[in-house]
């Protein structure tokens, strides 16, 4: 899920410059009209946070970020057919869908982990993992391309949908595992030691996933 969308919060850095100089922005003027850009991303990422919180869920927030993140590269890969002011919003559309949905898939996964030890490892292991998004992201927008970049942006595309999809599976196996547990499926672990029932986190029949 991280991995997915990581690379799309890289991506914006490498083409922005090129479509606010078809705008004709150059040098300073062009790095201060980036700033909104930011702006906005900000206010979405926050207001997705309390909203995020104030209703106890994730996973509705984190596909709402990819379709919109999803629109801002379809524009890009048209680009040839819109007018760049039409590229202008999809860098908004793009950079806002990102950064609403990362930050929740960071909560999303620590919600879901039961245990100081298990949590810490596993947030480790996302960051770790998902920020070689990078990686992809410095490598597909080629210069032998620009300024339309139809790897890169196809590349991207498809991994916000990387991301959507191992959402949907995270929300489905959390579903089924929640109605097992009610169902009592999960009962024969109160049979464990006392002492090793107390330390199985997440596996705990009482515990129950968040969506």
């Amino acid at each position: 899920m991280y991995f997915g969308i990581v690379n799309t919060g890289y991506s914006t850095s490498f083409f922005t410059p090129t479509i606010l100089e078809q705008l004709g922005w150059t040098s300073v003027r062009a790095q201060v009209m980036s700033i909104p850009i930011y702006v906005v991303a900000t206010v979405l990422a926050l207001c997705t946070a309390i909203a995020s919180d104030r209703l106890r869920h994730r996973f509705a927030f984190t596909i709402c970020g990819c379709i919109i993140a999803t629109i801002g590269f379809i524009i890009l890969l048209c680009q040839t057919s819109v007018p760049v002011g039409a590229r202008y919003f999809a860098i908004y559309a793009i950079t806002g869908g990102a950064y609403m949905t990362q930050p929740v898939l960071i909560g999303w996964l620590n919600n879901n982990m039961g245990g100081h030890y298990k949590r810490s490892i596993a947030s480790a292991m996302q960051i770790g993992f998902g920020n070689c998004g990078g990686l992809v992201a410095s490598n597909i927008y080629l210069s032998s391309e620009a300024p339309t970049y139809p790897t890169g942006f196809g590349v991207s595309l498809a991994l916000v949908w990387v991301c959507g999809l191992s959402c949907m599976a995270f929300f489905l196996y959390l579903l089924r595992e929640n109605r097992l547990r009610d169902q009592g499926k999960r009962g024969y672990l109160y049979d464990l030691p006392r002492e090793e029932l107390d330390n199985i986190g997440d596996d705990h029949p009482n515990f129950r996933f968040t969506y």
